[in-house]
């Protein structure tokens, strides 16, 4: 039976993140350009964002209206550098063998030993945003090979959160820039 969940489970969790989500997020958004090697998408939303997608069509690069309107050819590509490092890096892939890992352990481990339910789902929170961190040292690691690392910098100081919390995915802007200015 444990077998038969984790599949069904595992499954869907492959679905969603390979079909369902980059499907409505790009039936949304309209082709916008090229940048490296990947389709550029336009999103029209009020939010300033850039976020990169790994799907069962490829990999894309999706940014908002709002930071197209707001920001100069330059900075949207610094912007564009951060996104094409998640992909270059297969961070999607990672996370994904990561989340199919912890669906399998926690349908065999959690079942047998449930008094540990709320200890692993802690390990696997911490553990996850700590990823998600390293991820998005990564990204800024691999943009400044294509970009001038001042660009990043700026887009950073203007937009990134000046604190960050213990629920955050990425580093606060005293990590990033530290990250940023190790780097000849």
């Amino acid at each position: 039976m444990e077998i038969i969940i984790t599949f069904i489970i595992v499954s869907l969790v492959i679905l969603l993140q390979l079909v369902v989500v980059p499907a409505i997020i790009l039936k949304r958004a309209k082709k916008f350009s090229q940048f490296y090697k990947y389709p550029v998408y336009l999103l029209n939303s009020d939010e300033i964002n850039a976020f990169s997608i790994f799907s069962i069509w490829g990999k894309f690069i999706v940014v908002t209206k709002e930071l197209i309107d707001r920001e100069d050819e330059k900075h949207i590509n610094a912007a564009l550098a951060h996104e094409v490092g998640h992909l270059e890096s297969n961070h999607h892939l990672k996370m994904l063998g990561i989340i199919v890992l912890i669906v399998i352990l926690f349908t065999f481990f959690i079942i047998r030993y449930p008094l540990l339910i709320l200890p692993f789902i802690m390990v696997v929170f911490i553990s996850q945003r700590y990823l998600l961190r390293r991820f998005e040292l990564n990204a800024d690691n691999f943009a400044t090979k294509i970009i001038n690392k001042d660009l990043l910098i700026d887009l950073i100081m203007k937009y990134n959160d000046k604190t960050s919390t213990f629920l955050s995915t990425h580093p606060n802007i005293q990590v990033r820039l530290k990250n940023i200015n190790r780097i000849k």
